[in-house]
C-alpha cells in the first residue's frame, strides 16, 4: 500500500523533526538561525502571527513552512520559511504546503500575503520561481540589505478577487 502525504499543523512533538528539516535546507547560509527561530515560535506560542505547517510521508516529515500574519497591519498575510529536504523538492511538497498556508489565511481575511525573500540565488535556489509560480510578484526591494549586491526583495500576491 502506498503512503500518502498529509499536511499537518507542527506539533511539539513534531518540531525537532521540523526543525531537521528547516536545518538541512538552510545549512550554512545565513538565513538558518532565523527561520529555526520563527519555526520554534510558531509551534510554541502559535498566534495569528505565526503558524507552522509540515508535509509528512508515513513516518517522515518532508517539509515545514511558516506563515501568519503581520502584527497590526489588517488584512496582510505572510510566508516566513518554506523548507523541504532535498529528496522531495519537485514532488509537489513545498505547493501542498503553500496551498495550505494561503487557504488558511485567505479564510482568516487576509487580503493579500507578502513574502520577505532574500535575493540570494546560490543560498535559495529555485526560491523566486516558487514564489512565482503561486502569483506572488516582486512589489518592492531594499538593495544591498543582507551586503553589498543582495537584496531584500519584497513579493506580493493579492488574495482578494482570487
Amino acid at each position: 500500500m502506498r503512503e500518502r502525504r498529509l499536511i499537518v499543523r507542527v506539533s511539539r512533538e513534531l518540531l525537532p523533526a521540523a526543525s531537521r528539516v528547516v536545518e538541512r535546507a538552510l545549512a550554512d547560509t545565513r538565513y538558518l538561525a532565523g527561520a529555526v527561530d520563527a519555526l520554534r515560535s510558531a509551534v510554541l506560542a502559535p498566534s495569528t502571527d505565526a503558524s507552522a505547517l509540515a508535509s509528512t510521508l508515513g513516518e517522515r516529515l518532508e517539509g515545514a513552512i511558516v506563515y501568519g500574519f503581520f502584527g497590526g497591519a489588517s488584512g496582510a498575510g505572510r510566508v516566513q520559511i518554506v523548507a523541504v529536504v532535498d529528496d522531495a523538492r519537485r514532488a509537489g511538497v513545498g505547493a501542498a504546503m503553500m496551498r495550505d498556508a494561503l487557504a488558511a489565511l485567505r479564510d482568516q481575511g487576509a487580503r493579500f500575503v507578502l513574502a520577505e525573500l532574500p535575493d540570494d540565488s546560490y543560498a535559495l535556489p529555485g526560491a523566486r520561481e516558487f514564489l512565482e509560480s503561486f502569483g506572488f510578484r516582486e512589489e518592492s526591494r531594499v538593495n544591498d540589505f543582507y551586503r553589498d549586491g543582495l537584496a531584500l526583495s519584497f513579493m506580493r500576491l493579492e488574495l482578494v478577487g482570487s
